[in-house]
């Protein structure tokens, strides 16, 4: 049932996921405007986030990529089944271990399952992998930049006996980031975007599919150099990172053009149009920042005014990008509808409650820089259109289960 394609379930579940998560990135915003004890603001920060991108972000591009990639035939075997009954088990835990615990020994169990759980589904998805087109390419390099990432999990506990919260503590962290980020979820995304694509008849330069995956895939692995500036690395690091950064600036040319091919034939309502559009200007957007953070004075800046500017960036990814083409994704699959006015107000609020939270975010943080007078009540103001935003995305949620949007 959990794999069958007609079934909505797993979406469902990833979004409830993403709305609980959600919910304590609100629990936050509230502790900014309204400073209590009683809030474990660290604890809730190590929830909201592993459960955002392994409960909400996996779950949901794994759903996708068996409905598109793996046969009806393959998809019934018990593999798939017993790994992802074990997923759907341990991420809802992590909403509870880390808020009580923290990153102890209870959510350092359940981690150290998912991850184990995941390396099965992983390889058992590579070896079913269908075709091979680009987006095929696409999926299967995510899958391998999303192993790549895991190693760090497990040399992160060697680090933490060892050192402690060193520098090379930070950098692996980091290290797990970014092949979960520009490589996983990235790859993965565009390769669903593209057959989507596929499927639906809205022909795409082949040219232009291998010329934005290869230049994406030969500069993955040395941005992470980008990620490391931080801890007084040599110059060299700059200029890796600068030179990782033009090559993705090159791919996005290639995916300019292949979304304004794509935009010549789709015949989608306006809420799928318009998700697109915000996500693919919130890629470029990233592409741009990290360009810009292979500078010295930025990377500098941006360590002083973290609460704005990263933060900021890291939104702009999981919320601007991720989240949007998620749904987008699993409105194309026919598992969400927006055909009902709740729905479309839901997508409303949810995109505009994005772009003013990172209007402020970026906003407040050149006003530090240039030393202006910051916005005042900034949390507050951004504690009420976070609350928006989960406004929007419940009114996206209960609209799936109206009879008439059940497909």
């Amino acid at each position: 049932m959990i794999v069958d394609k007609k079934s909505n379930f797993l979406y469902l579940y990833a979004f409830t996921l993403f709305i609980l998560s959600a919910l304590y990135g609100l629990l936050m915003r509230w502790n900014f405007a309204f400073p209590t004890k009683f809030i474990p603001y660290q604890n809730l920060l190590q929830s909201h986030s592993h459960v955002a991108f392994l409960g909400w972000g996996y779950l949901a591009a794994i759903g996708a990529i068996l409905h598109y990639f793996v046969s009806d035939a393959n998809k019934q075997k018990k593999v798939y089944k017993v790994t992802l009954t074990i997923l759907l088990v341990v991420i809802p835990l992590m909403l509870i271990s880390f808020p009580l615990g923290g990153y102890k020994v209870f959510s350092i169990v359940l981690l150290a399952v998912f991850g184990l759980t995941s390396y099965v589904l992983s390889f058992r998805i590579l070896k079913d992998l269908q075709r091979k087109s680009t987006s095929s390419k696409l999926i299967r390099y995510g899958i391998y930049y999303y192993l790549l990432s895991s190693l760090a999990t497990w040399f992160l506990a060697f680090v933490i006996a060892t050192q402690g919260k060193t520098n090379l503590y930070h950098n692996t962290v980091y290290f797990y980031l970014h092949f979960l980020y520009n490589g996983f979820f990235v790859f993965t995304l565009f390769g669903l975007l593209f057959k989507i694509f596929e499927n639906q008849q809205i022909v795409i330069s082949e040219k232009l599919q291998k010329g934005f995956f290869l230049f994406l895939n030969i500069a993955c692995i040395p941005a992470y150099a980008l990620s490391v500036l931080w801890s007084g690395v040599p110059l060299a690091f700059n200029v890796i990172g600068f030179l990782a950064s033009v090559l993705q600036l090159f791919s996005l040319v290639f995916l300019i053009k292949i979304m304004r091919q794509a935009f010549s034939q789709i015949n989608w309502c306006f809420t799928s149009k318009l998700l697109l559009k915000f996500a693919m200007v919130s890629y470029s957007l990233k592409i741009i920042s990290q360009i810009l953070s292979a500078f010295p004075f930025i990377v500098e800046k941006s360590l002083a005014l973290k609460p704005f500017f990263i933060i900021g960036y890291l939104h702009l990814f999981t919320l601007g990008f991720m989240s949007v083409l998620l749904i987008l994704i699993a409105e194309q699959l026919g598992k969400f509808s927006f055909r009902k006015a709740t729905s479309k107000i839901g997508i409303a609020l949810f995109l505009t409650s994005i772009f003013i939270t990172e209007m402020l975010l970026f906003l407040q943080g050149f006003l530090f820089l240039f030393q202006f007078n910051a916005i005042k009540n900034y949390s507050l103001i951004l504690l009420i259109f976070s609350f928006l935003m989960v406004i929007g995305l419940l009114a996206v949620y209960i609209n799936q289960f109206s009879k008439k949007n059940r497909y």
